[in-house]
């Protein structure tokens, strides 16, 4: 072929051409590291190395900033990804950039938040009214433990605004007032934030002596919420159930601040996204809902789920 290019480096071109660029995958979600996004960003990453993708994880220098949510999700659309994987805090202001991504022919999973088929193309993450009659059957049960006549509880969540997480608050009420018709309820927000968990439990007790529970419904406040339920010995005084299941919070269990701990699986939620916006990309047709389960976790309970974690490469 005389100056040319041999047969062989033809095929090799020829084969180098026609070969796909890698799916291009974001998973925009509202902070990075820790029990839950932690889990799910390995997740996500296992992911993308067996489906041989281009994954790119991406969270707000500030945790739960709404804004900087969209921009991440402006550019996933800008950079014409195949595949955005999302948690939406708060739907109305995600409407534009979801509905963008949709026309634009990008796969739309959302993961542990809801935002309806008409945004996304499916959801994995803990079903709301799964997750809040687990918690009401577990406070129940400690509370006929207990003898309680009445039950003054405080439910405290990421944020006010998250549609998911107050279902999950609706339904643990509902089931609730069925024993107990009289109950109070105070629902609240830490952002995210450990210490201010831990202050909005003090301040709940000042306010109401009668509170004797204490419902956390994000996996970084609930070790704040241990810690002062240990520092202050309450241990005896109120009925503590964490969310999420880090080797901190399983400590808390097993110490007996947090009376047990409700696991979302958020490694599952960050891996099979990946394989449902796979299936989307294949134009194969899928379930809208998909729950990614719980596990109540006891004091007795910890040390095996501690090595499922080490398992994932989560736990030392």
């Amino acid at each position: 072929m005389g100056g040319g290019e041999t047969q062989e480096e033809a095929a090799v071109a020829e084969s180098s051409e026609q070969q796909e660029d890698p799916v291009r995958a974001y998973f925009v979600t509202i902070v990075s590291g820790g029990v839950a996004w932690g889990a799910a960003e390995v997740g996500f990453n296992d992911a993308c190395s067996e489906l041989g993708w281009d994954g790119q994880f991406c969270a707000p220098t500030t945790a739960n900033d709404q804004q900087q949510v969209i921009n991440l999700l402006e550019t996933a659309v800008t950079d014409e990804a195949d595949v955005i994987i999302a948690c939406i805090s708060d739907k109305e202001m995600a409407s534009d950039v979801l509905s963008r991504a949709r026309e634009q022919g990008i796969a739309v999973i959302t993961t542990n938040t809801k935002v309806g088929e008409e945004l996304s193309d499916a959801w994995i993450g803990t079903d709301p009214v799964g997750m809040g009659q687990a918690q009401a059957s577990v406070v129940l049960e400690e509370a006929e433990k207990k003898g309680l006549e009445n039950i003054t509880l405080a439910y405290i969540q990421t944020r006010l605004s998250s549609t998911t997480q107050n279902e999950q608050y609706a339904t643990m009420c509902e089931e609730i007032k069925k024993v107990y018709p009289d109950a109070q309820f105070i629902q609240d927000e830490c952002n995210s934030n450990a210490q201010v968990a831990s202050d909005k439990v003090a301040a709940y007790l000042a306010a109401y002596p009668e509170l004797n529970v204490i419902v956390s419904m994000d996996g970084y406040g609930s070790p704040g919420i241990a810690n002062y339920i240990e520092g202050e010995n309450l241990q005896d005084k109120l009925i503590a159930i964490g969310v999420d299941d880090s080797p901190e919070i399983l400590d808390f269990v097993e110490s007996g601040a947090l009376n047990c701990t409700i696991a979302q699986d958020f490694y599952k939620m960050g891996n099979e996204a990946c394989f449902l916006a796979q299936k989307v990309l294949n134009g194969e047709e899928i379930d809208y809902d998909n729950d990614s389960g719980t596990i109540i976790i006891y004091p007795e309970d910890c040390a095996e789920h501690l090595e499922l974690l080490k398992e994932r490469g989560l736990a030392e």
